[in-house]
């Protein structure tokens, strides 16, 4: 997965930061979820996810690609947010986080593909595959870079992440929002956990979480988070769906 990656730092002495959203998509999930579409049995009648945000996105893009609809159960806030950034597949609200996985495991049941992203383990896996590519390409542009920050989505890119980054000697560390000032596709864990299932459950007591200041989205967050460390140089802002041209107003 050489190749993919669009890195840069915006200021001198300050982070490097991967542009997610350079990715076909707008935002990393698109290569996790390509990844994991490529094992998808053969005969599904579409996709279906939990979220508001870059995983329903990324999905869209990839159902289209292969003439797939694409459903995405969410609330309205987050309706909102998936048409303002050209979602075009079909939204489905839920008021509550049962009645959206009751909404979703109706669409399994009837030959839909769930990849079930707050519990389905197999998609570190798939954050891993890529995952190591970017740790090559770090190593050979930004040698002096140490640790790297990621916002807490469902947890599978962190923990990706952490399992790849962690054995060539970075430090990793999760950034969930503020309290009572909610990001876009970030979660806290406190409102988030499910406990023995949710795929962060087992690494949580080994993969400790950081708190962002309230910021006005989640670039900001993690940058100003970088920049406040004792050495900012070191370190790499996972900017899931960020863009280079976003640097301007950094």
């Amino acid at each position: 997965m050489r190749g993919v990656f669009s890195l840069s730092r915006p200021r001198a002495g300050g982070p490097v930061v991967l542009w997610g959203g350079a990715q076909p998509s707008g935002s990393l999930k698109y290569l996790t979820f390509a990844r994991y579409l490529a094992a998808m049995p053969p005969g599904s009648r579409g996709l279906v996810e939990l979220s508001g945000a870059s995983s329903a996105l990324a999905l869209d893009v990839l159902g289209r690609e292969r003439g797939l609809p694409m459903v995405a159960v969410t609330d309205a806030a987050g309706e909102t947010y998936l048409r303002a950034h050209g979602f075009q597949g079909q939204v489905r609200q839920a008021g509550s986080m049962a009645d959206m996985f009751h909404q979703a495991m109706a669409l399994e049941r009837d030959g839909w593909c769930w990849p079930r992203q707050l519990t389905n383990r197999a998609l570190v896996s798939c954050v891993e595959a890529w995952a190591a590519g970017l740790r090559a390409q770090v190593r050979e542009r930004f040698p002096t870079v140490k640790h790297v920050v990621c916002g807490f989505g469902t947890g599978a890119t962190l923990v990706g992440l952490a399992r790849t980054f962690t054995a060539g000697g970075f430090t990793v560390t999760g950034l969930q929002p503020a309290p009572g000032k909610p990001l876009p596709g970030w979660r806290t864990w406190e409102a988030q956990n499910l406990g023995a299932e949710d795929l962060f459950f087992e690494h949580q007591p080994r993969l400790p979480l950081a708190t962002a200041a309230p910021a006005p989205d989640p670039f900001t967050a993690l940058l100003e988070w970088a920049r406040e460390q004792p050495h900012p140089e070191q370190m790499l802002v996972i900017a899931h769906n960020a863009r280079e041209q976003d640097a301007a107003r950094a």
